[in-house]
């Protein structure tokens, strides 16, 4: 019985992790509850692995309750920890569960469909054309006369918000960093693929990088240019040529395509309004850090304090929630004991991938599982620079899911061969 719920719930999980983040903590927190509450039954078959990534999270952890203890709100800082860092619980279930090779395919093969489907509808939106504001917001910058009188409920689904396609995410931001890790295992799969098979990849790479362009994702760009540069530099398969071809079609879109060019220019743009905010945001996040520098102002206090540092302009928007870089955003919150752990954790996390993927030699489809996923968080880190990818949800918990499946192709190896 209990091999059929888990069973059910992990191939639920697998669709609905790329597409919807309420289904996502639907199906996810009682299968997670049922496999740590139910310990007496559960454990036996399926006991927690703790890796050496485990344990370095734990100091994360007890040095983020140090900083919530020692900031400005530790109530909210408390809520904060519970909010974001206890989604690695994803990935231990995940990897207490997913013990053999057949079952840990199946999952990345359904994660892999759901992630195309995703990169399709924002075609679809970017086809369509609805533009909107918001999607509480009333005005619509386009709506084709055919659409006009569809609910709008139906037409949030099929819009896009400022230009900016969405996808099943309510931001673009989100929708393009979901996008990259299975752009990283796409890269992979095609590079280890023979004749025919290679076919698919290449048509699943210019879908999903045709979604993450319309995105008009300034910071996923770039990660998704880096990781496909780095999977063909380290390359020696002659797979890697039709990888080179992608990526010129792509430059070449970008200088064709007059709104994507100027938003690509626009990276380099100091006067651009974004990039002011931004710059705006760190500069305020060194003062932060620089008062409080070992343990920060407290997890998720950012939004507490930052009115202080904001000009008449921003005051309109509403206090900055976080101050748009992973690591600026833990300097001013969590200090420098904080960003330092978490780097550490991220180390484990990385060494114990490339030892196996090492020991994978030969193994051509396991090896292709960790290289993407290391692709994946090399891709989270880039976006990080830029973006505050750990306070979206939506983000870690896929960033986390996707690592699940990689530790645990990793630590049941002699499983996973049955």
């Amino acid at each position: 019985m209990l091999d059929k719920i888990f069973t059910v719930g992990l191939d639920l999980l697998a669709v609905v992790t790329p597409i919807s983040i309420a289904a996502t903590n639907l199906i996810f927190f009682p299968l997670a509850a049922l496999w740590l509450f139910g310990a007496g039954w559960t454990w036996p078959r399926w006991p927690p692995v703790w890796g050496w990534p485990e344990k370095v999270f734990l100091v994360y952890v007890g040095v983020s309750f140090l900083s919530a203890f020692m900031g400005l709100d530790v109530r909210h800082s408390l809520r904060e920890i519970m909010n974001k860092d206890f989604y690695i619980l994803i990935a231990i279930v995940l990897v207490a569960l997913v013990r053999t090779r057949a079952q840990n395919a199946r999952l990345l093969k359904l994660f892999m469909a759901a992630g195309l489907v995703s990169a399709v509808w924002g075609l679809v939106q970017y086809a369509i054309g609805v533009n909107i504001v918001d999607k509480s917001d009333p005005y619509f910058f386009h709506l084709p006369a055919v659409l006009a009188h569809w609910p709008r409920r139906a037409l949030n689904l099929l819009a896009m918000i400022n230009g900016r396609v969405i996808g099943t995410r309510g931001h673009p931001l989100a929708y393009a960093e979901c996008l990259l890790f299975n752009w990283a295992f796409a890269i992979c799969f095609l590079l280890s693929a023979r004749g025919r098979q290679c076919i698919p990849w290449i048509l699943y790479i210019v879908l999903t990088g045709a979604a993450l362009l319309v995105s008009q994702s300034r910071g996923p760009w770039i990660a998704a240019g880096i990781i496909l540069g780095v999977a063909i530099l380290t390359s020696s398969s002659r797979r890697a040529w039709p990888l080179v071809g992608i990526g010129l079609v792509f430059l070449l879109v970008f200088a064709a395509v007059p709104t994507l060019r100027v938003r690509a220019a626009s990276i380099l743009d100091l006067s651009h309004h974004s990039n002011k905010e931004r710059m705006h945001m760190w500069r305020a996040g060194w003062q932060l850090w620089t008062s409080h520098p070992l343990l920060g102002i407290g997890p998720g206090n950012v939004k507490e304090v930052s009115v202080q540092y904001q000009n008449a302009d921003e005051r309109v928007w509403g206090p900055w929630g976080h101050l748009h870089s992973i690591y600026v955003n833990f300097l001013a919150e969590r200090g420098a004991l904080g960003l330092l752990s978490f780097l550490l954790f991220i180390g484990a996390l990385c060494r114990e991938l490339v030892q196996a993927m090492r020991k994978s030699a030969g193994d051509a489809w396991a090896s292709d599982v960790y290289q993407a996923a290391l692709l994946g968080v090399m891709g989270f880190l880039i976006g990080g620079l830029t973006e505050a990818s750990y306070n979206t949800a939506v983000v870690i918990m896929t960033f986390y899911f996707v690592i699940g499946l990689a530790l645990a192709l990793a630590r049941h190896e002699k499983v996973s061969l049955v």
